[in-house]
C-alpha cells in the first residue's frame, strides 16, 4: 500500500470533481422528471437528450483545440459557467421549458463538451501509469458519496415544498450556486498555458500501428447507452411507478451507496494485470440486471436493477479508465497529445449515444408507447456490454505495450 500515493494536486482535483458531482447529482435524476411533468411526453425528454448528445462531441473537439492553444482550465471553467447558465435558463423558463427542449439540450451539450474536455485532461494529468486505478477508485468513491446524499436531499426539498415546481426551482438554484463555487475553487489548480499544436487526425483515425487504440474507439461506441441513458431513464421510470420525488431521490441515493462501496474496494484491489477479471464481473452483473427486464416494471425490480447496475459500474469502469489512459499514453507520439485522444474518444461515444437514442425512440413509437419498448431498450443496453468487453480484452497486455 506504500506506493499508493497521489500526485501533489490530485486531492484538489478529486475535491473539484466531487463538488461538480454534488451539483450534478442534485438535479440530474430530476431533470427528465421535470421535463416529463411539464410535457407528459417521453419524446420531449428524448429530444432534449438527443440534442445534448449531438452537440457534445463537436464542442468537445473545439474545446480540446482551445486547451492546446491556451489553457485546459479555461475550458473547464467555461463548462462550469455554462452548466450554471443552463439551470438558470430552467429557472427563467419554468413550466415552458419543454417548449425549448432542443435548445436547452444544445446548451447543455455545449456545457458538457467544454467541462468534460477540461476535466478529462485534468484527471489524466493527475494520474501516473500503474497508479491510475487508485486515483479513479478514490475519485469514484468521493463523488459517489455526494451522489449518495444529493438526490435524497433534492427529493426531500421537492417533497417538503408547498408547491412541486417551487421545489424543483429551489434545487436548480442550489445547483447554480455550486457550479459557481466550483469555478472559484478551480483557481487552486496550476495553469497549463503552454501553447501546443492540436493534431487530432492520428487519434481520430487510428492506423495499423494503433491497434489497441482502435479497439478502445470501437468499444467507446458500444458504451454509449450505459454511460448516459440509464441515468435519466431509470429515474423517470421510478417516478412513473410511484409519482413521488422523494422515492426517486432515495432510488438514486441507493444506487450511489452501492457504487461507493464497490468503488473504494475496486480502486484498492485492481492492478493493471487484474483489469480483465474485474471487467468480466462487471459485465456479468450488468447482464444479470438486463435479465430482470423479462419481468414487468415494479418498484422492487427497478431497485434490483439499480443495485446491479451500480455494482457493475465501478467493477467495469475503474479498470476500463485505467486501461484507456494507459493506451493513450502508449499511442500518443508526445505526452502533450493526450487531449487529442480524449477528444477523439468522445466521437464514437457520441455516435453510439445518438444511434441508441434514435432506436429507443423508434421502438417506443412502434410499440405504441408501451412499457415493453423500454424494457427491451434496457435489456439491449445491458447486453451490449458483452461486446464492449470482447473488444477491450483483445488489447495488448500491459507488458507487451511497454516493449
Amino acid at each position: 500500500m506504500s506506493n499508493l500515493r497521489l500526485l501533489p494536486r490530485a486531492p484538489v482535483a478529486i475535491a473539484l470533481n466531487a463538488l461538480y458531482g454534488a451539483a450534478n447529482a442534485l438535479c440530474a435524476v430530476f431533470l427528465s422528471v421535470y421535463l416529463w411533468i411539464n410535457s407528459g411526453d417521453l419524446n420531449v425528454v428524448c429530444r432534449f437528450y438527443l440534442a445534448l448528445y449531438v452537440v457534445t462531441p463537436f464542442v468537445f473537439i473545439l474545446a480540446g483545440w482551445y486547451s492546446q492553444a491556451r489553457d485546459r482550465l479555461h475550458v473547464y471553467r467555461l463548462g462550469l459557467a455554462l452548466s450554471a447558465a443552463f439551470y438558470a435558463a430552467l429557472l427563467l423558463l419554468r413550466q415552458r421549458s419543454p417548449d425549448y427542449a432542443l435548445a436547452l439540450g444544445a446548451v447543455q451539450g455545449v456545457a458538457w463538451g467544454t467541462y468534460w474536455a477540461g476535466v478529462h485532461t485534468l484527471n489524466y494529468d493527475m494520474t501516473a501509469p500503474g497508479k491510475r486505478e487508485y486515483y479513479f477508485g478514490l475519485l469514484q468513491g468521493f463523488t459517489g458519496i455526494v451522489r449518495l446524499l444529493a438526490p435524497l436531499l433534492s427529493g426531500l426539498i421537492i417533497h417538503c415544498s408547498p408547491d412541486t415546481h417551487q421545489g424543483y426551482h429551489r434545487i436548480f438554484a442550489v445547483a447554480v450556486a455550486l457550479y459557481l463555487v466550483c469555478c472559484v475553487f478551480s483557481f487552486l489548480m496550476p495553469p497549463d498555458n503552454v501553447r501546443r499544436p492540436f493534431r487530432i487526425r492520428r487519434a481520430l483515425f487510428p492506423g495499423r500501428d494503433q491497434r489497441d487504440w482502435r479497439l478502445v474507439m470501437l468499444a467507446s461506441a458500444s458504451l454509449a447507452g450505459t454511460f448516459s441513458i440509464f441515468a435519466f431513464l431509470l429515474g423517470l421510470l421510478m417516478y412513473m411507478q410511484t409519482g413521488d420525488e422523494l422515492t426517486v431521490g432515495g432510488y438514486a441515493s441507493f444506487q450511489a451507496l452501492a457504487a461507493v462501496a464497490v468503488a473504494f474496494c475496486v480502486g484498492r484491489a485492481v492492478t493493471p494485470r487484474t483489469r480483465r477479471p474485474f471487467m468480466r464481473w462487471g459485465v456479468i452483473a450488468l447482464v444479470a440486471a438486463g435479465g430482470l427486464m423479462a419481468f414487468q416494471f415494479t418498484v422492487v425490480s427497478l431497485f434490483l436493477f439499480g443495485m446491479l447496475r451500480s455494482v457493475a459500474g465501478p467493477l467495469f469502469g475503474i479498470p476500463h479508465a485505467g486501461l484507456r489512459y494507459d493506451i493513450i499514453a502508449h499511442s500518443a507520439q508526445e505526452p502533450t497529445q493526450r487531449i487529442e485522444y480524449l477528444c477523439a474518444w468522445e466521437v464514437p461515444l457520441a455516435f453510439g449515444r445518438v444511434v441508441t437514442m434514435l432506436l429507443m425512440m423508434a421502438l417506443y413509437g412502434l410499440l405504441s408507447h408501451s412499457e415493453l419498448a423500454l424494457r427491451i431498450a434496457l435489456l439491449v443496453l445491458c447486453a451490449i456490454r458483452i461486446l464492449t468487453y470482447q473488444l477491450l480484452v483483445r488489447t495488448s497486455p500491459m507488458d507487451a505495450r511497454a516493449r
